[in-house]
């Protein structure tokens, strides 16, 4: 990666370190109350979904590494199959957000700056460390979810987030030569 590069991926990072940083038992807090705490599980869950999809179609576009375009795809489909599910529960269906934050947006930004390994390195990255956050979010709305439907959602795709992180982890495992 050229240092230019470097120092602008960087810059970018920084803004999301503390939100990467926040514990379970933050998100524990977040989760627990009136209402405002399924407000922000449909929203992050809303918004991880939605940049699973656009960074895995990014990633499709301009990737021939099978291996990672056959993650992309499962990602694509369990994530569109995820929204719709959410988009039907009546307590959820109101309070998706139509697009991205802005630090999703800056995230995809990024990666359609790189080519070859080194779009495939930083997809990869993306997916453990976003994935890493989903599970936490899954998690803690699934031990403390006031609303029934949605932590029963929570409860119930927990596994498909945590088998998510494992394929993306093991993408990032170094490989043997051919």
């Amino acid at each position: 990666m050229n240092r230019r590069r470097l120092i602008l991926a960087t810059a970018l990072a920084l803004p999301a370190m503390p939100a990467l940083a926040q514990s379970s038992s933050g998100l524990l807090n977040l989760f627990a109350g009136t209402g405002a705490g399924a407000n922000a599980f449909v929203e992050r869950v809303t918004i991880a979904s939605n940049f699973e999809i656009d960074s895995s179609r990014t990633l499709l576009e301009k990737s021939t590494h099978p291996q990672i375009r056959d993650y992309a795809n499962r990602m694509i489909a369990d994530h569109t199959a995820i929204l719709a599910e959410l988009r039907a529960l009546p307590d959820a269906a109101t309070r998706q957000p139509a697009a991205l934050d802005e630090r999703a947006q800056e995230k995809l930004i990024r990666l359609r700056s790189f080519e070859g390994d080194e779009l495939n390195r930083w997809y990869v990255q993306m997916q453990v460390d976003g994935h890493k956050e989903t599970v936490e979010i899954f998690e803690a709305y699934a031990a403390n979810g006031e609303v029934p439907r949605l932590k029963e959602f929570a409860q119930r795709h927990l596994p498909s987030m945590r088998a998510h992180l494992a394929a993306a982890e093991a993408l990032q495992a170094p490989r043997p030569p051919q």
